[in-house]
């Protein structure tokens, strides 16, 4: 079973659910998007210069599994 591990980044107070939709390399540059769908899939927090006091993660996994099953094949 393969786990994969992303995050996406909200940002708190707001009227109505805004996610960061880039990797800001600093805070004024980030911009924001209200579709869930379109918001950046961050695989790790340390990489960002985002200020985490005016921003919550969103932990998204995602679990795989593959299944074999033997079935009877008439001709």
């Amino acid at each position: 079973m393969k786990e994969t591990v992303t995050y996406l980044i909200k940002l708190k107070d707001a009227p109505y659910d805004l996610y960061i939709r880039n990797r800001p390399n600093a805070p004024e540059d980030t911009d924001y998007t209200r579709d869930k769908r379109r918001a950046r899939e961050f695989d790790g927090l340390d990489k960002a210069t985002i200020d985490m006091t005016q921003h919550a993660a969103i932990k998204k996994v995602v679990t795989e599994t593959t299944k074999y099953e033997e079935i009877e094949y008439d001709d």
